[in-house]
């Protein structure tokens, strides 16, 4: 099976997923491509914006492990992708040289970890057998960017990683795996790598599942009802978040993922 990633070099919390998906027995992708990011920010504005979300301490933290993995991503990817194949630093996949090395050799499963861009449907219909994509964000309640800090701003008790196929509409297309994360009184980045290892873990096993039976598990349709989108915080929303620390719920909690939606083995 071919398995190719679409990912970036800007995440500073990657080395928990990628170590997570590694020990899970994820296969090696035959192809990795890391897109450059489409937000723009300055150093600084990242720095305040990491002090609101995480405060001093763990912000510090970040700042150490992100400019680690990232410097490990652009000279070394072979330390985070062992036995990975080839290594690609692109502007998009949706055209351009990214997209024409992807038609050159189509993957069966493309998998979106963290990929700054939207996919369009031309990418969507290269892979054999599907795209999928990992999503921090219980899905449909928190489509969009950053779900893991607007399940915390919501004052959710718990907090999810959703593996989902993927649509032409953002965070759209139905469910094949998710696990819950306790969210309430802990601190966003403890939250926010326990989530990287799930979503690693969860990972491992789709892929493993594709490998096996050739095709995607069987997914859960997303209730439209439910749907909500988020864009990314402002600098209110960041403040009103670190001064309240998720304590001004909407509603009920929907409790945690059952062992059946946890993965599929």
């Amino acid at each position: 099976m071919r398995l190719v990633i679409a990912t970036t070099v800007e995440d500073p919390l990657a080395a928990p997923f990628w170590q997570a998906y590694a020990e899970a027995g994820g296969r090696p992708p035959a192809s990795v491509f890391f897109i450059a990011p489409r937000r723009a920010s300055g150093l600084a504005r990242q720095a305040a914006e990491a002090l609101l979300l995480f405060g001093p301490l763990d912000s510090l933290r970040s700042w150490r492990t992100g400019r680690k993995m990232r410097r490990a991503l652009l000279t070394d990817p072979q330390r985070v992708f062992p036995g990975g194949g080839a290594f690609h630093y692109v502007s998009t996949l949706n055209r351009g040289e990214g997209f024409a090395a992807l038609q050159q050799a189509p993957p069966d499963l493309l998998v979106s970890v963290g990929a700054p861009e939207i996919f369009k449907p031309p990418l969507l219909r290269l892979p054999a057998v599907g795209a999928v994509n990992v999503h921090n964000g219980r899905l449909p309640a928190y489509r969009g960017l950053f779900g893991s800090f607007w399940e915390s701003f919501r004052g959710e008790e718990w907090g999810y990683t959703s593996l989902h196929v993927m649509a032409p509409q953002v965070d759209a297309g139905p469910v094949l795996a998710e696990a819950a994360v306790r969210l309430r009184g802990r601190p966003l980045r403890q939250v926010l790598l326990e989530k990287k290892r799930e979503g690693g873990r969860l990972l491992a096993s789709i892929v493993r599942f594709v490998e096996r039976e050739g095709r995607l598990p069987d997914a859960r349709p997303l209730a439209e009802e439910t749907t909500g989108y988020y864009g990314w915080p402002t600098w209110r929303d960041l403040l009103v978040h670190r001064v309240m620390r998720g304590r001004h719920r909407p509603g009920p909690s929907p409790g945690p993922a059952t062992s059946a939606s946890r993965g599929t083995e």
